[in-house]
């Protein structure tokens, strides 16, 4: 068993630079290419790449949420949870190509089935995460209630459930299925049971401090 304090940061830093990598996708034009008085017209050309930047921004943020949790219970880690972390951080690195993908054939459904694909195995390498730290209390706390792990569970089978649904409506329509993609952050402004187990936790810590 090992500590979780620098494979968090290691997991930290691997999706700062990934959500970093996502704003390269926007170019900004060269004077001579692009005089002043065509730069309202590349501006308006320019939306989808930065609609697709703010997406995927607020996506890998989400997924970057969802990680801080899971390390805020996780108490101790083995070689498979970190092998499991890899997994996930393969996942979220490879976010900003498909992304660059969709934006360039912003009307081809196949690159935003891609797009979709690639969120979801994000929400299912963290769903595995979650379900070996919890199995049987494996490597969170025995004090941490039923009902918060299975809050959890669904926030996260949540997320994936929404990029897995996002694919076949992207035969049906892309704008819908951008829209959904968008509701995965605004569902994070509920109060879930995850969050009242955080706040309980989070109190005992300061409590045993002050003791």
């Amino acid at each position: 068993m090992f500590k979780p304090d620098r494979l968090a940061a290691f997991c930290d830093g691997v999706i700062a630079i990934a959500i970093t990598i996502l704003v390269l996708g926007i170019e900004v034009p060269s004077i001579h290419k692009v005089p002043e008085k065509e730069l309202v017209a590349y501006l308006i050309d320019s939306l989808p790449s930065i609609q697709g930047y703010v997406t995927s921004f607020l996506l890998v943020g989400v997924f970057w949420v969802q990680h801080y949790a899971i390390f805020h219970y996780v108490k101790r880690v083995d070689r498979p949870f970190v092998c499991l972390n890899g997994l996930f951080l393969l996942c979220v690195s490879f976010v900003p190509f498909p992304t660059g993908l969709q934006v360039a054939y912003r009307h081809d459904e196949l690159a935003f089935v891609l797009y979709a694909a690639s969120l979801a195995v994000c929400g299912f390498a963290l769903m595995a995460i979650w379900y070996y730290a919890t199995r049987k209390h494996h490597l969170i706390s025995d004090f941490v209630p039923n009902m918060s792990i299975q809050s959890m569970q669904r926030r996260l089978a949540l997320t994936t459930g929404l990029c897995l649904l996002a694919m076949p409506l992207s035969l049906v329509s892309l704008n819908l299925t951008r829209l959904i993609l968008l509701g995965i952050p605004i569902s994070y402004l509920s109060d879930r049971a995850v969050d009242s187990g955080w706040r309980e936790a989070t109190g005992d810590s300061e409590a045993s401090q002050e003791e």
